[in-house]
């Protein structure tokens, strides 16, 4: 409410300081060419996608657990399956 332009005490000289230097000025920004651009995007996707995967894969394994402990657990049945299926695989096929 009280306060002083500074455009104003910059013209008439007070509040000035003698010897005030002008701010350092920001390097320019490094101009990127096609190449840069999208190896940077392709680095920050690859990072995305780490990390995504290990916030959801935890989180799917979480959620199929849950479900199997909601029916009740895997069935006798499908476990005798799953082993029979993997015993002929190890055998090559013939049974």
């Amino acid at each position: 409410m009280f306060r002083r332009k500074k455009a104003a005490l910059a013209e008439t000289g007070e509040g000035a300081t003698p010897t005030a230097a002008p701010a350092p000025q920001r390097p320019a920004k490094e101009k990127l060419g096609w190449f840069e651009k999208r190896d940077r995007r392709r680095r920050r996707r690859k990072i995305f996608e780490e990390v995504l995967g290990w916030i959801l894969v935890p989180a799917f394994i979480y959620l199929i657990y849950l479900g199997i402990q909601a029916v009740g657990g895997i069935p006798k049945e499908l476990i005798d399956f799953a082993n029979e299926l993997v015993t002929m695989a190890m055998k090559g096929g013939k049974g």
